[in-house]
């Protein structure tokens, strides 16, 4: 059985008539991460939340056909001061928060929060109070939390936006390592240059309908990305250059791939 399985989804928001989903087919497998693209408002997040359960249940609006999850589903959104239980006053009791409202008992959970903090390089915070940290620590804190958990299913909602690029490649590696472990893991991501290695396959969204999936680096060679009337988000900027240059295609997506390439 698939980790997450999308048949025929169409979802509408509370009182609007174009659906932010339409007649979505998908299926993610454990191992895998599938990353999501599009322009704004082509329906990545709103993917996500579906996948989550958070629409219709919490938000509200219609939705249409089946969504399977199997296992425990985790969402971490981009914004990550909306993630924050509110409820505690170190960061250790925040990533604590989701495990023990799992009722784990106590043991299991002081083994999995310093783990899970182990793992987004914030052990040293874990007496701060999460008032008081910067947008990219508090990323790092949410996601531990998310982490701490062991969910089956990963959804990463702009998991980067908020981090330094040394942060960001700490997460784009910790998705390949939890793949590796077995979680499935779908990334909504504008951070396309990550995706060639980062990603098993690439879902391109536009309009809310899936325009193209497929390998990730079949999906992003593929000139359509390039136009603005097919709802195209662009490509990598290594290609974004190869192709501005008019070099023959299809063009090189990493800048090792560019140096393969070049006499």
């Amino acid at each position: 059985m698939s980790a997450l399985t999308f048949a025929g989804v169409t979802y509408r928001y509370p009182a609007t008539l174009t659906p932010a989903l339409a007649d979505v087919t998908l299926t993610v497998e454990r191992g895998e991460v599938v990353g999501v693209i599009g322009n704004t408002g082509a329906g990545a997040s709103t993917l996500l939340l579906v996948a989550a359960d958070l629409v219709p249940r919490v938000l509200g609006g219609a939705l249409t056909g089946t969504v399977t999850r199997a296992g425990r589903c985790a969402l971490l959104l981009p914004t990550p001061w909306t993630q924050a239980s509110g409820m505690a006053f170190t960061v250790q009791d925040e990533v604590a928060f989701g495990p023990a409202n799992l009722g784990w008992p106590r043991e299991r959970i002081g083994a999995a929060v310093h783990r899970a903090l182990e793992r987004v390089d914030a052990v040293h915070l874990e007496m701060r109070d999460p008032a008081t940290l910067s947008g990219g620590e508090l990323q790092r804190v949410i996601l531990a939390g998310i982490l701490a958990m062991q969910p089956e299913v990963l959804l990463l909602d702009e998991p980067t936006a908020e981090l330094d690029p040394g942060g960001a490649l700490l997460v784009w590696r910790l998705v390949r390592e939890l793949a590796a472990e077995g979680a499935a893991v779908v990334v909504a991501t504008s951070d396309l240059d990550a995706l060639p290695d980062a990603a098993d396959r690439v879902v391109w969204l536009a309009g809310g309908r899936v325009r193209a999936v497929g390998e990730s680096r079949v999906v992003l060679a593929d000139e359509a990305l390039w136009s603005d009337a097919e709802g195209g988000p662009g490509s990598t900027a290594v290609a974004g250059v190869w192709r501005r240059a008019r070099l023959p295609g299809p063009p090189p997506l990493t800048v090792q791939e560019a140096l393969e390439r070049v006499p």
